[in-house]
């Protein structure tokens, strides 16, 4: 579900909000792995992973790159807090966008887990950032954490993730 969409200033923030039935140790644990991340993520996307932790840290880099807009893209973020099992900031070190913030949260409730993804981010420069736009970034967005939530109903449902 897509909570709020700012845009128009200088970082346009999209927030998503996905609740699961799980245990938010066991969701928490399973995004935190790159390879994970990778079976939950569309294969539109086509997301490699070129360097990258087993499982993510403080600190740690990731490199990787998708295909979107038509375009193969590199990206390497790095992860700046990781509280276990409550939150996840990464910070996009070099890639397409002027900046990109994304923020997980997780919340355990009483039916299992409240997800939360907060994205802040600023369109490039130059010709890339003339033919986006940030409403066609945050549809993106929302096509790519909808898909997600529903990857993960399956596992959950599945069994694969408690």
């Amino acid at each position: 579900m897509v909570l709020w969409t700012q845009v128009g200033t200088d970082m346009a923030t999209y927030e998503y909000e996905t609740r699961l039935n799980c245990s938010v140790d066991g969701l928490f644990d399973f995004l935190s792995r790159p390879g994970n991340v990778s079976k939950v993520t569309s294969p539109n996307l086509g997301i490699t992973f070129h360097s990258a932790p087993e499982v993510v840290h403080e600190g740690a880099r990731l490199d990787f790159q998708v295909i979107t807009f038509g375009q193969i893209i590199k990206s390497s973020h790095q992860i700046l807090e990781f509280e276990r099992p409550r939150l996840v900031v990464e910070r996009q070190i070099a890639g397409p966008m002027k900046s990109w913030l994304h923020r997980h949260e997780y919340e355990a409730v009483p039916e299992g887990v409240l997800k939360r993804d907060i994205v802040e981010f600023q369109l490039p420069g130059g010709l890339i950032g003339l033919l986006l736009s940030e409403s066609k970034i945050c549809s993106h967005l929302e096509d790519g954490f909808y898909y997600r939530e529903q990857r993960l109903q399956e596992l959950i449902a599945s069994g694969e993730l408690r």
